[in-house]
């Protein structure tokens, strides 16, 4: 067996495909179809935005009856039959394209299908393998692959509304968990950025809660087909991260606000201007929405920087003793989210 590393512009697999001169070996491949349309977007979209994606395997060995070189897809077949029915325009982009909605490959821009054809996919071309070395080849790469989290097997299973909703937050809000360390790149890596903002998104639709894959489990199910609320929660996540931006951004150069704050501080921005569900929560009971989020955001600072200190030096006594203790054990139970959202609309209350 020997393997050649190498690119193929997209215009020549595309020939090879509609010549047959590149076959799909179907004891390897999964059946055809099996992608939904807003994945198969996503994906194409990936290709219109010259971003990478993982590169395909073809076995290639010669026909001695016809003296002819066979080649035959054995990794890469939803990927490569999405490229051919796009290019034969059998199918269009959907809205999670967000530049070329609801385009078949016809109706892009000439430059933009040059640019299309001309992508080069990298490519591990098999020679003269057995079936058994072939075998060997998935085992192996399989081997190599990390357990998906519940996080991604979630963003795996569901390709509605509400995933690719998801998807478009994290865009928007990613940039500046990276940028004040509030996820690691390697969280960011497993696709929890996204699932900080689907706890976000629960918390306004169904109040707080104790961290449960479950009930996220079924705010993806809920709302696959259709998210109705989704135009107004887009406003109030880019407003309220905005808001954050332009007002605390002293108090993230300082301190190292870790997810579960983030949470909770931005959570109790929400509640002050719009509110959010609260059946069977005590603690935020008391409270009523405000209609604005903060009234003089320096003194906040100030009493955020106090609460912040004490939770780094674990002091465990004073004012905000209740809320270095929620932040310092068990962070995703519904009393210590409950105490620490309490405690910054305390913050926000008393200016």
């Amino acid at each position: 067996m020997k393997i050649i590393r190498n690119t193929i512009p997209i215009a020549d697999i595309y020939q090879k495909l509609s010549s047959g001169e590149l076959t799909i070996n179907r004891n390897y491949q999964r059946s055809a179809g099996l992608w939904p349309d807003n994945a198969r977007s996503y994906f194409l979209d990936t290709i219109i935005n010259e971003f990478p994606f993982p590169k395909i395997i073809i076995r290639q060995s010669v026909d001695l009856r016809t003296r002819k070189t066979k080649r035959e897809i054995i990794d890469g077949q939803q990927r490569l039959l999405t490229i051919r029915d796009f290019i034969d325009n059998k199918i269009k982009l959907s809205k999670v394209s967000k530049n070329f909605s609801l385009h078949y490959f016809n109706d892009l821009p000439e430059d933009i299908q040059n640019r299309f054809l001309a992508y080069e996919i990298s490519s591990d071309n098999v020679l003269s393998a057995s079936e058994e070395e072939v075998l060997e080849i998935f085992r192996r790469i399989n081997s190599y692959t990390l357990p998906l989290s519940k996080t991604e097997q979630r963003h795996a299973t569901y390709q509605g509304e509400f995933k690719w909703f998801i998807s478009s937050m994290a865009e928007y809000f990613t940039p500046f968990f990276e940028k004040h360390k509030t996820l690691s790149v390697r969280e960011i890596s497993r696709m929890e950025d996204a699932d900080l903002i689907t706890e976000i998104v629960n918390v306004i639709i169904n109040g707080v809660q104790a961290r449960s894959a479950g009930k996220l489990d079924t705010l993806y199910k809920t709302f696959d087909q259709e998210f109705v609320n989704k135009t107004n929660i887009e406003g109030i996540l880019i407003e309220t991260l905005d808001y954050i931006k332009f007002n605390f951004s002293d108090l993230f150069q300082d301190f190292n606000v870790r997810s579960y704050n983030f949470y909770s501080l931005f959570l109790a921005l929400v509640f002050n201007k719009y509110g959010f569900s609260t059946e069977g929560n005590e603690i935020l009971e008391a409270y009523e929405s405000t209609g604005k989020y903060v009234e003089n955001t320096f003194e906040t600072i100030k009493e955020l920087n106090v609460a912040f200190t004490e939770l780094e030096e674990g002091i465990t006594t004073g004012q905000y003793a209740n809320f270095v203790e929620a932040s310092s054990s068990t962070t995703h139970g519904k009393k210590q989210r409950s105490i620490r959202i309490s405690t910054f609309i305390q913050i926000f209350r008393a200016l």
